[in-house]
């Protein structure tokens, strides 16, 4: 048995207008200075004037002699045979004015609209005849008249859509990547297209100093310790003449040269005359406060 104010069709779209059903206020429709009153699937809230069974009235009109019915509420939903929406359709309203034997009835066509995230309101369209009208038709937008489809449905349609953006994702890639190897790589045949170009890895090789055969594992470049010079001085360290590049030892290196004339710079001071002289010429000023001969501050170790 199907839900109350529900509708399920025979390839499994569902509508469910059962949350329009207000239990706080009706939903009016107001033309100029009438108002339409209706609720959806329940009775009317407000208060009614000289109407039999209240309870049961699913939509009014308020008038001075008595409130106007449109309609006995029930929970039956209908399809539009025009537009294959959903209607709610009340009958067994209030007779009508130019013919007692009618009864008023109303029918409320649904759109789906999932813009508008609240529960909407009916709007007037038409009305028959158009002089003391009987037969009202109204139109209610709202999210709520939306279709909803079993889980079942839903889950191959989430396939269907991550299927279709993945194809599009490749198609993407693949277009994007040959456009690139023909027009700013340069290349033609099947050489553009990405799945038939796998570039080359190849890693560089590098000459061993010992045997001259090729080596993949780095060069750092190599030191060569020259004699030490006769005689003393200082060992001097240069960059190796067979490396391809300079490196570190190239640019610090240190010349024959230079080392010989530091080496005359240092022995061309000597230090031990200098702590001599430094000791005679204080002890040539005289004596000191006391009378003796002032020593000089590094006298005892220049006699060691």
């Amino acid at each position: 048995m199907a839900s109350p104010c529900t509708l399920t069709l025979d390839d499994g779209t569902h509508y469910d207008l059962s949350p329009l059903g207000s239990a706080k206020a009706d939903y009016v429709a107001q033309v100029g200075e009438t108002s339409y009153n209706l609720n959806i699937c329940r009775g009317v809230v407000g208060e009614l004037h000289a109407v039999e069974d209240p309870d049961t009235v699913g939509g009014y009109v308020r008038k001075d002699d008595g409130d106007f019915v449109l309609g006995r509420v029930h929970t039956n939903l209908t399809m539009s045979p025009m537009t294959n929406e959903p209607m709610y359709v009340i009958t067994d309203g209030s007779a009508c004015p130019l013919n007692p034997d009618a009864k008023a009835s109303t029918a409320i066509r649904f759109i789906c609209s999932p813009s508008d995230f609240n529960a909407g309101k009916p709007v007037l369209v038409a009305t028959l005849p158009p002089q003391d009208p009987c037969h009202f038709y109204f139109e209610w937008r709202s999210h709520v008249a939306c279709p909803t489809n079993p889980k079942s449905s839903l889950e191959s349609g989430h396939y269907i859509a991550f299927g279709a953006i993945l194809a599009i994702a490749i198609l993407t890639w693949f277009g994007g990547h040959t456009l690139y190897n023909r027009f700013y790589l340069g290349r033609r045949g099947a050489a553009q297209f990405p799945l038939f170009h796998i570039p080359k890895i190849s890693l560089p090789t590098f000459k061993s100093q010992s045997n001259g055969e090729s080596s993949t594992g780095p060069k750092w470049g190599s030191w060569r310790r020259r004699s030490q010079r006769s005689g003393g001085g200082y060992t001097s360290v240069r960059a190796d003449e067979n490396d391809e590049e300079e490196g570190f030892a190239g640019r610090f290196s240190l010349d024959d040269d230079e080392l010989d004339a530091d080496a005359e710079d240092l022995t061309g001071v000597n230090e031990t005359n200098a702590w001599r002289n430094q000791g005679a010429s204080i002890g040539a000023n005289g004596d000191g406060a006391n009378g003796k001969k002032n020593v000089g501050v590094h006298q005892g170790l220049v006699d060691i």
